[in-house]
């Protein structure tokens, strides 16, 4: 009787069962937070310039008389304070939805556990500060670097009287260069410690 040879071919793992080392997912993971605190920053500056050059403001004379419903609402009044209806949608949309993208990756996927998850909504949390901050001042830029002929404070960025200082106030700067005087609202102060500290949970390494 013939001998049989039994010829054991290796098996083939998939790509799918090889597991990711921690050290590469880490990387992956901070590079996914930079690109979100990225991509929300350039949203947040293009929204300045939107809202400088192209929504109406009664500020400046532009179309303060828009109104919707009949009349019962007024598009250029505050809704909340010194938000305008154009700053809670889309502006907030938008800043959530890319602020906080790697944490509704997580929650949608279960790709992460509960201290990942932590660091991606302080990812979140700190992208939206910062989104909202760098959208005032990129407004303010926008009017002192290249400024509309009908804005009454062209050339000039944040001043003691504009609606950004009104409620905390601000620093005053006197006669920095070009930039000349102006004041750096309490609040732009606030937000960077806040989304600075929210950073830090964020980038830290495990220990």
């Amino acid at each position: 009787m013939a001998n049989i040879i039994m010829v054991e071919t290796p098996k083939k793992e998939s790509d799918a069962s090889v597991a990711e080392s921690p050290r590469s997912l880490l990387r992956r993971m901070r590079i996914s937070f930079l690109a979100s605190s990225a991509l929300v920053l350039v949203f947040a500056a293009s929204y300045g310039y939107l809202e400088y050059y192209y929504i109406n403001d009664p500020v400046q004379g532009k179309t303060a008389n828009l109104t919707v419903g009949g009349g019962a609402h007024r598009v250029a009044t505050p809704v909340i304070g010194g938000l305008y209806s154009y700053h809670l949608f889309p502006m907030m949309l938008i800043f959530i939805l890319t602020g906080f993208g790697p944490f509704f990756d997580s929650i949608s996927f279960n790709i992460l556990g509960r201290h990942k998850r932590e660091k991606t909504a302080a990812l979140g949390v700190a992208n939206v500060i910062s989104a909202v901050m760098v959208e005032d001042l990129s407004w303010f830029f926008y009017r002192w670097w290249l400024p509309l002929d009908i804005d009454p404070k062209k050339g000039l960025l944040m001043q003691a009287s504009d609606w950004t200082t009104r409620s905390l106030g601000g620093l005053p700067i006197h006669n920095l260069g070009a930039f000349g005087n102006f004041v750096i609202p309490y609040w732009y102060l606030a937000a960077i410690a806040i989304a600075g500290f929210c950073y830090y949970i964020a980038f830290r390494r495990p220990r």
